[in-house]
């Protein structure tokens, strides 16, 4: 509750601290406390199984119970591009399992995980000491790599440095999320091509490019090449750079 009535704070810090947009970051806001209302809704469906195992006379009468356990103690290292949605993917499931964190926000943009932890350490459910938000370098953050108290590191970033921290993450589980290579193709098929254009500016432009799920690379049929492109450029030069905070900002 305390997240959506800190939802402009939220929205306005993300628009001053990394540049989004201001329509954009009250987007992310809003994924972001979907995510945790989703990570709530499924902590109370952690089931277990129930396994028969009488698939034979010696077997008779037995079967198998498979209960879930939290892995333990999680290290989460966040990135700038989503620094509200994507420290809630790392940070709701893990409450919701049961699982001590530390998380490292992004070093340009630590403040959204800040303001998130301030909300969280008012929750009576959570017990003390459950959690800790450390803003550091990467160097100083190495420990949470390979320390190997923690159980799982839960990594979003670049491939070169996420590949890196998992040969030296020793025996510990870990979550990598990294950087795409994304590529569109448009064929001679498409009903409406406006629509199309629109959808791949959407999502060469939004954000400055800066998502793992970016169109980075564009391959249209030649029988509707001309046409695509001049559509492409039309639609680009329309889109309004500025200030972050004015709504009509792509």
């Amino acid at each position: 509750k305390e997240a959506t009535d800190r939802f402009e704070e939220f929205a306005q810090m993300l628009c001053v601290e990394a540049g989004k947009p201001i329509a954009d970051a009250r987007g992310e806001v809003k994924r972001m406390i979907i995510t945790f209302e989703l990570a709530a809704e499924e902590a109370t469906r952690l089931y277990g199984e129930f396994q028969p195992l009488d698939i034979s006379e010696k077997s008779s009468g037995y079967s198998g119970i498979v209960r879930r356990f939290p892995v333990g103690t999680i290290s989460m290292i966040s990135p700038f591009n989503f620094p509200l949605n994507l420290v809630a993917h790392k940070v709701a499931p893990a409450i919701a399992a049961g699982c001590p964190f530390v998380l490292k926000p992004a070093s340009k943009t630590p403040l959204g995980a800040l303001i998130l932890g301030d909300i969280l350490s008012k929750d009576p459910l959570l017990p003390e000491g459950a959690f800790s938000i450390l803003p550091c370098t990467r160097d100083a953050a190495d420990l949470l790599t390979t320390d190997e108290r923690f159980k799982l590191l839960t990594f979003t970033g670049s491939p070169s440095v996420g590949w890196k921290m998992k040969s030296r993450a020793g025996k510990k589980k870990v979550v990598l999320e990294l950087g795409g290579n994304a590529a569109c193709v448009v064929d001679e098929l498409v009903p409406n091509l406006e629509a199309v254009v629109s959808q791949v500016i959407h999502g060469a432009f939004y954000q400055s490019g800066q998502s793992c799920i970016s169109v980075q690379r564009l391959f249209v049929n030649d029988s509707i090449y001309d046409v695509f492109r001049s559509a492409l450029v039309e639609q680009v030069s329309a889109l309004k750079a500025g200030g972050p905070s004015d709504p009509q900002v792509f």
